[in-house]
């Protein structure tokens, strides 16, 4: 993996790149039962994926394996890492923590009509008749209330775009992974 300069112009990011063929990772944690957040992970890739890998949760579970490992060990090489809470899912939650945990710069994110997904909780059961609550941060996930987190919207990309760029450069700019990205641009 390439080492990078905290601060170091993207330019010179992407020739140390280009030169050594590594290329800094981020991980990205989020619900796959919230159908924007595809689009949201299109935002990131438009932002880091010149100067950055992306990782997530892997798609399939393989017979008699554990993801557990295999998302730690991501977790723990990368630069950064993204937590989208739509959906307000415990894997979200874990992986939230696995970076608290692992000392890794963290960008947390929350669509600005998202939900906390309880259908996943009752899986199978034809008229649930309950109303999932807007996601709330001072009830759902109270002990980060007090930590910077943004709010994205799929229908405005270009500022969902500038506010993951901002993200980035407030949550990350003091550490030693960071590359300055230039502001990105639909």
């Amino acid at each position: 993996m390439a080492k990078l300069k905290k601060g170091e112009p993207a330019q010179a990011a992407e020739a140390k790149i280009a030169q050594t063929g590594g290329v800094p990772s981020y991980f990205v944690s989020y619900s796959t039962g919230e159908r924007q957040v595809e689009l949201f992970v299109e935002c990131l890739e438009k932002v880091f994926g010149k100067y950055f890998e992306m990782h997530r949760t892997p798609s399939v579970l393989k017979v008699g394996e554990s993801q557990h490992d295999e998302i730690l060990e991501l977790i723990g090489k990368c630069a950064f890492g993204v937590v989208c809470l739509d959906g307000l899912r415990p894997n979200v939650v874990f992986e939230y923590g696995a970076m608290r945990g692992a000392k890794v710069p963290v960008l947390v994110f929350k669509e600005s009509s998202a939900s906390v997904d309880i259908g996943h909780f009752f899986d199978g059961v034809v008229d649930l008749a309950l109303k999932a609550p807007r996601i709330d941060l001072d009830k759902h996930f109270s002990d980060t209330k007090d930590r910077f987190y943004a709010t994205w919207s799929r229908y405005e990309i270009e500022k969902t775009l500038k506010t993951i760029w901002e993200a980035y450069d407030k949550s990350c700019a003091g550490s030693s992974s960071y590359v300055k990205i230039p502001e990105p641009k639909l």
